[in-house]
């Protein structure tokens, strides 16, 4: 999909993946702000869900088990014990282009990742004059089951092979987070953003970094789950000062995971144009429900009743500040 203004959006069948999102810095330059792969193979060996549409259950499930109705799922494990993300990643969506977005459906049978339900999936993405992507899910089940979908794309807004996003700042509207104990997975405890920890005004990603405070500590960077405020809008704003791109996202989704690519220089496949990605050569905004919600009834739910349609919405704004770095 291109628009007016020169910004592109590429997206495979397989995953649903965001492959490309391209549009002209400052300089007029194009800038890839995505990692990715070039070709299908890679993705297919990915292990980084990059781009992917991830679900059904996206982030963690502690364990690998929870409990719906009275009776205990058990989901497959591949995350050490506990499950994340799930197999849409790999799957094949059927893609059809529609007025200015291209729709992408896929049904997972009963029983898929350990869920029950069989689940039609469609997510339509679509691209404006307004350097807006956006991506709206929807879902409709015929038994009671748990849904959580997001898309999994790394940002750098300096372009892709650019290296470390260290340098670029990022504001996050939430004033807690969930902790998180040593396998990643949440404690149940939401904690005030303090220190490192605290994105509510615009600052250097970088400045957690070497780990800065115990939580950053235990999964090597950031990888939490912010709690949103209410209808904020935007939920997360990221700047490049070297390009001039600011990225806005926009969500219905009540927590953003942030993942500061931590284990990316152990990916062995390289990325696009050869590229080799190190840690921290992207971030990841994960909209979504928050991990392991089936096992705490406090966080917000994730059920979805047979015959209810599930529906959340994503938008991504590409903006160039034209003016000198700074």
């Amino acid at each position: 999909m291109t628009n007016s203004g020169g910004m592109e959006a590429r997206f495979l069948d397989y995953g649903c993946i965001l492959t490309h999102l391209i549009l002209p810095d400052r300089s007029g330059e194009p800038v890839d702000v995505v990692l990715g792969y070039d070709d299908l193979a890679s993705y297919e060996a990915d292990g980084t869900y990059f781009g992917a549409l991830v679900g059904r259950y996206a982030n963690r499930i502690k364990n690998a088990a929870f409990a719906l109705n009275g009776k205990e799922y058990h989901l497959t494990p591949n995350d050490g014990p506990n499950h994340l993300h799930g197999v849409l990643s790999k799957r094949v969506f059927r893609g059809t282009v529609g007025d200015e977005c291209v729709r992408f459906t896929y049904t997972s049978p009963d029983g898929e990742d350990g869920l029950p339900g069989t689940v039609r999936i469609t997510v339509t993405c679509g691209l404006d004059d307004n350097n807006v992507l956006t991506l709206r899910y929807e879902a409709v089940s015929d038994a009671d089951t748990v849904l959580n979908l997001t898309n999994h794309s790394y940002f750098n807004l300096a372009g892709h092979r650019s290296g470390k996003v260290d340098e670029q700042l990022l504001q996050i509207a939430a004033d807690a987070f969930l902790e998180t104990a040593d396998d990643t997975c949440p404690t149940g405890h939401i904690l005030p953003v303090s220190g490192v920890m605290d994105f509510r005004r615009l600052r250097r990603i970088g400045q957690g970094f070497p780990a800065a405070c115990e939580q950053m500590e235990l999964v090597g960077g950031y990888d939490h789950c912010y709690v949103l405020r209410p209808h904020a809008a935007p939920a997360a704003l990221a700047y490049c000062p070297k390009t001039g791109i600011t990225l806005t996202v926009v969500t219905t989704q009540p927590g953003l995971q942030l993942y500061s690519g931590n284990y990316l220089e152990d990916n062995p496949l390289p990325g696009k144009g050869g590229t080799r990605y190190h840690r921290r050569s992207g971030f990841a905004l994960e909209t979504e429900h928050y991990p392991c919600s089936p096992n705490f009834p406090d966080f917000p739910t994730t059920v979805l009743r047979a015959g209810e349609t599930y529906r959340q919405t994503t938008m991504y704004q590409l903006q160039v500040n034209r003016g000198e770095e700074n």
